[in-house]
């Protein structure tokens, strides 16, 4: 015999069944400092490895550049025999 159940109840209600702590505002606590942490963190360390990190996309970038244009991307355009 197979019986089933249906509750309709939200989870702040299930909680509070449980008996589980209201732990709603230390988590709001917890994100707002790793927010605050991440962007004083963002203007110095990660800033190096985020540079590091796009290199080889840029060198990547300047690779593809070369090979569909046969020209260095940084190369002074070559000077015509009149000039």
């Amino acid at each position: 015999m197979k019986i089933t159940i249906d509750v309709d109840i939200d989870p702040e209600e299930l909680r509070r069944f449980l008996g589980l702590p209201n732990v709603a505002h230390l988590q709001d606590q917890m994100l707002k400092n790793a927010q605050e942490y991440l962007k004083d963190a963002g203007q110095t360390q990660y800033a190096d490895m985020i540079s590091g990190a796009m290199q080889p996309l840029f060198a990547y970038q300047n690779w593809v550049q070369r090979m569909l244009t046969g020209v260095e991307p940084d190369a002074k355009p070559a000077k015509s025999p009149d000039e």
